[in-house]
């Protein structure tokens, strides 16, 4: 399983070594949670049989679009999946060396799952 999360990782964010550790460690976890859910969806979906596994897992934005429409639990696996792509993305965009405050601040909205200072008061109070 760890290699699977590893190639939905890289699919969708490239290499994410070069991340502070901590922000890593996040990404992992939030694909730990969505990556086997994802794989049961597309193995039903597909029929195949309940041992299947892929050889690597490319998220379908469409199957991804479409977890917000079931259960609250895939719902907020999605939200959560989404979420942590669209920070981190944001966050590879930021000149460190610039802008470290920006950087810290996104940071500590990702490690936070979003339960930390809004990113938004970051962008209007740099």
């Amino acid at each position: 399983m760890q290699q699977l999360i590893k190639s939905a990782i890289e699919s969708e964010l490239g290499t994410i070594e070069a991340l502070p550790s901590a922000v890593a460690d996040r990404v992992r976890e939030v694909y730990a949670e969505f990556v086997p859910v994802y794989i049961e969806i597309i193995r039903i979906r597909d029929d195949h049989p309940a041992d299947w596994q892929p050889r690597t897992v490319v998220p379908d934005p469409d199957v991804v679009e479409d977890m917000l429409h079931f259960t609250s639990d895939y719902q907020d696996l999605a939200r959560s999946f989404r979420q942590i792509n669209r920070q981190v993305k944001y966050l590879l965009t930021i000149d460190r060396q610039a802008d470290p405050h920006r950087f810290e601040r996104c940071v500590q909205e990702i490690i936070s799952g979003g339960r930390g200072p809004s990113l938004m008061d970051s962008l209007v109070d740099p």
